[in-house]
Order: structure tokens, then sequence, then C-alpha cells
């Protein structure tokens, strides 16, 4: 996948859910991935603009509106730039290392150590946590008011995943990367659309240090001569157009700049451990989004609360309902074999048994929908679905039933599956717009906390 970076002109905005009348412009926070997804498609179609289907780009794919169950065959082609994808923002140092979130399994001392919370088994009867998890975590040290740096550079990543302790200067805090500022301004009136000086407001922007810039990858496979055996990515296309991106609230302008230097995924990203015995964790990299899910026995689906538990565990007894192998559609393979081939594959033997679960990122906003043609009007502009999702950092415990099944789940849950230097994604767990970046995460193992008893009297 193509890697970039992105270099504001100016402060950003990025506000979160709370109306700005009542709770002021709170806009100095860290995107959701879905952010860049968002710029980048919107500068395809004003790159690339097309009034007909005849005005489309001779390398692009264009396809019909709707799901592969109902679309109508008859309609003309107006669907463009389907097959994007991205992963970030992740903040970038200086010196070209990306940050990741802090994972919620860490915790300080008073000594200023870190040290691993885990899986505390108990002898003293059932607990109150929530179906189906099974243990809670124990803390091995004194209970300390410091607070966990929330930025980790790869290498930090690479020692907490094979259980030993990263040196503080792999660990960065929010002030070393931006700064927040307050802005008061005057509003307009929606009706004349001039200043109102009944309307005054405060904002909040975010400002990166001068070394720190944001870090994203995108891709745009697209089917040349409409064969998905010839397949090209086409989004050097867009930066060979134009190098700019707007992003955020207030329209702001970022200077995109390529990767180059022989960077991969596999060099930036952290890559899960390597698996021994039955026992892993998975870190989340981004958030993820998994819906509540209604009965339907016509189409045999069962009900599933989502939240903060995935959609791909049982609720009930926490089984993995992941496949073991291979689930990615071959090139020269139909879309019906590869269903037939996957619901024939064995389940992956584990189950979810602890978690570590930070508060939910509550996603929202507005959309006028003008890259969708032959939709109903009421489609054409309005306020996006609310969800509640994981943040990145929380933290997933499984117990495999062997250690085959636990390097089967760690290759279904690590972004870069089982290959150890990969140059694409593989995997995306959040169950709602895994394109946009969500639900990245590696995996590591872990090992029951040891419970030490009092000296008897």
């Amino acid at each position: 996948m193509p890697l970039y970076t992105l270099t504001p002109q100016d402060v950003l905005f990025f506000r979160d859910g709370r109306p700005i009348a009542t709770a002021g412009g709170h806009g100095a926070r860290w995107p959701e991935p879905s952010l860049i997804f968002d710029a980048v498609h919107a500068a395809l179609h004003r790159a690339f603009p097309a009034d007909s289907p005849g005005q489309f780009q001779p390398w692009e794919h264009s396809h019909r509106f709707g799901r592969s169950s109902n679309r109508d065959l008859n309609r003309d082609r107006t669907q463009r730039f389907g097959a994007l994808a991205t992963a970030g923002l992740f903040p970038v140092l200086e010196t070209g290392e990306w940050l990741f979130p802090a994972p919620q399994d860490v915790v300080p001392s008073e000594s200023n150590e870190l040290h691993l919370l885990a899986p505390l088994k108990s002898e003293h009867g059932d607990s109150n946590l929530p179906k189906p998890l099974r243990f809670g975590l124990g803390n091995p040290c004194e209970p300390s008011k410091d607070e966990l740096a929330p930025w980790w550079t790869r290498s930090a990543f690479a020692n907490y995943l094979a259980g030993r302790k990263p040196a503080s200067y792999l660990l960065k805090r929010h002030a070393d990367l931006f700064d927040r500022e307050w802005t008061t301004g005057i509003g307009i009136d929606p009706e004349t659309q001039t200043q109102d000086g009944e309307r005054i407001y405060s904002a909040e922007y975010l400002r990166l240090r001068p070394e720190i810039s944001l870090g994203f990858s995108a891709t745009l496979p697209t089917k040349q001569n409409r064969s998905r055996e010839d397949i090209k990515d086409c989004i050097g296309e867009l930066f060979t157009a134009s190098r700019t991106l707007i992003v955020g609230g207030q329209q702001r302008v970022c200077t995109v700049g390529a990767v180059n230097h022989g960077h991969t995924l596999a060099g930036l990203l952290p890559t899960g451990a390597s698996i021994s015995g039955n026992l892993v964790k998975w870190v989340l990299l981004s958030p993820a989004v998994f819906p509540a899910i209604q009965a339907d026995t016509t189409r045999e689906i069962t009900p599933h609360p989502g939240g903060w538990l995935p959609n791909w565990v049982a609720p009930v007894d926490g089984q993995i309902l992941l496949k073991a192998g291979e689930t990615a559609r071959g090139k020269t393979e139909s879309r019906d074999a590869w269903r037939a081939r996957v619901r024939s594959m064995p389940a992956i033997r584990a189950t979810l048994v602890a978690a570590r679960i930070p508060k939910p990122i509550v996603l929202t906003g507005w959309t006028e929908a003008l890259h969708l043609k032959d939709t109903d009007s009421a489609r054409e502009c309005g306020a996006k679905s609310t969800h509640l999702a994981v943040p990145a950092g929380a933290v997933y415990y499984f117990e495999a039933a062997s250690e085959t099944d636990a390097k089967n789940l760690a290759a279904a849950l690590n972004w870069h599956g089982s290959e150890t230097n990969p140059s694409t994604i593989k995997n995306r767990r959040s169950t709602l717009m895994g394109e946009k970046g969500f639900g990245l995460g590696v995996c590591g193992t872990w090992q029951f906390a040891e419970v030490r008893r009092p000296p008897a009297q």
C-alpha cells in the first residue's frame, strides 16, 4: 500500500459530536480514521469530476449503485472509487517514525516503572463481569496517579508484545506532538449568510508541533479491462494531479508527501509477535465498530449485542466465529465458490476470556452524499448514523484449544495476517468501516497473573 504524510498549513479542527452552540468547538483532538478516507474520497471527485458515465477516467472502474443481491443491472455505472481503502492517521516524528495509541493493559507505578495487567484466576466464586468474560485483570503494582504516555513508537510496541518494558524515550505525550489553541469568532446567519454580532463562539484548534506530521496509507485497486486478474493501484493518479488534501472542519488545507526510502507497512506499523502456547491477546491500533445485530430467522442470523464485544465472538460462551485458513477470495474464484469454500472451513477453536476496554468513542457527523447518484432524495444529505466505537489501545485476551489454533487466531487478527514482511493490510477486524482504517490490530501472548497468598497465621 502506498504511504503518505500529511503536513497542515495551519491549525486543524476535528470537532466531536457535541453541539458547538452548547459545548463550544472542541476541535483539538486526534481524528478518527474515517477522516482521511473521506478527505481522499472527496479529493478524487474534485480532481476527476464527471457529470456522466462517459466522462470517467480511462483507468477507473465504475460500478452500479446498490448491493449485489438487489442491484439493478439496467442502471448506468454511476458509482466511482468504491475500492478506496485507507489506514491512519498516525503521528509521524521528524525521524520518520510513526506513533500509535498505547495499549491499555499497561499501567505506571509510583516509581515510574511500567507494569502489565494480566487475567487473574479466581477461586472465590463467580464475578459480575459481562458475558462471555471469565477473568478480571490483576494489577501487580501499587495504584498510581501517574498517567500512561498515550503515544508509543513501533519499537515500544515490539518490546511490549515480546513481554519487555519499553524505554521511556520511546513513549510520547500529547504535549510532545501538538498544542491546543482557543479562538473567538463571529458566527454567520444561515439565512442572510452575513456576520451576526449576536452569534459569538469560541473554538479549540489543534496545532501540530513543527516537526510532527500525519501518516496514512491509501490504496485504490482498480480492475483493468474489468478483469479481477488484472488489478492496478490507481491512488497515485490522485496525488499526481494534486498534492493537497482538505481535511477536517473549516476546510483546512494540508500538503501530501510520499513516504519513500524503502519504507513499507511492515517497517512502520507494529507487527504481531511470534505465538507460542495457547494464549493470545489482540491490541487495537485503530478504533473498531461492532454494531448490535437483530435476529433474522429467515436468514439464519442470531442476535448479537455488539458494542465492546466483537461480532465475530459468540456472546453466550465467547467462542470465536472466525475461520481457520485463507478466507480471501482468489482472483479466479467465483463469488459463489468462494462463499461455499469459506462456509466449509473449520472455525478457530478459541474463546474470549478477558478484556480491557476504555470508554467508547462517539462517531457521528453530517454528509451531503454528493458522490451518490440515482438515490432517493432523502439520502442526498443528512446526519450520519451515530456509532460507539471501541477505542484504539483496547486489549482482548483469548484462550485457544491448542498452539495451532492460537497461531490461526493470530493470523486472523493481525493486520498483516501470517505474513512476516507484508506490503498490504490483510485483516480489518471492525464490522463496520474497515475500509476506512477501523479495526487494525496486532497480537501477542499473555500469562495469567501470579496470585500472592497472604502468609498463614
